[in-house]
């Protein structure tokens, strides 16, 4: 009976630890949607998730402005041009292919080179964005894959995935601002 309670108390408190993941996580707040939750892939884009991270804890990201969104498709921003923007401007001025005019041409800091991976574009993960396919161009735009779009596997790096707040992600438009981006990793111990 001791030995069987013994194995009850443990199997108890795996069950309340932690989740864990080596993998640095990104906590996205979007102004009036939310927040989102994104899994940087280290292993498997580890030059593109390490720059997306050097930038988070630079607070890069703090005041961008979502500047392209193509339902059923992709959400994009990191164009460092919208921290000069107003949320409105960004809305009042669309550009092709669901982006916004004057933005999605401008990136922060040096280009990383182009990592090839395995992943697919499913709903959910997170590429870098690039000037064209399977460049070195890609530095601080992302976007994330609204729906299953491999079409883009093998062009584009994809480098996270969402873990909590897809609801959210789905929710996201042009002009939506991200008030901070905080990392962290889950303590493991």
């Amino acid at each position: 009976l001791v030995a069987m309670l013994a194995t009850l108390c443990a199997t108890v408190a795996m069950m309340n630890a932690p989740v864990q993941s080596k993998n640095p996580m990104v906590d996205f707040d979007i102004a009036g949607k939310g927040k989102f939750t994104m899994e940087l892939l280290m292993e498997d884009a580890p030059r593109t998730a390490g720059n997306i991270k050097r930038l988070v804890d630079m607070k890069f990201y703090d005041g961008v402005i979502i500047h392209r969104y193509v339902k059923g498709f992709v959400v994009q921003a990191g164009d460092p041009q919208s921290k000069s923007m107003m949320p409105s401007e960004v809305i009042a001025r669309p550009g092709e292919y669901g982006g916004t005019e004057g933005l999605g041409d401008d990136v922060m800091g040096p280009a990383i080179k182009f990592e090839p991976n395995k992943l697919s574009h499913v709903q959910g993960t997170v590429g870098i964005a690039l000037e064209s396919p399977a460049d070195d161009s890609g530095a601080s735009q992302w976007f994330i894959n609204l729906a299953d779009n491999k079409r883009l596997d093998g062009k584009y790096v994809v480098f996270a995935r969402i873990t909590s707040g897809m609801d959210v992600v789905m929710t996201l438009r042009r002009g939506d601002l991200i008030k901070s981006a905080k990392s962290y990793v889950i303590d493991t111990q």
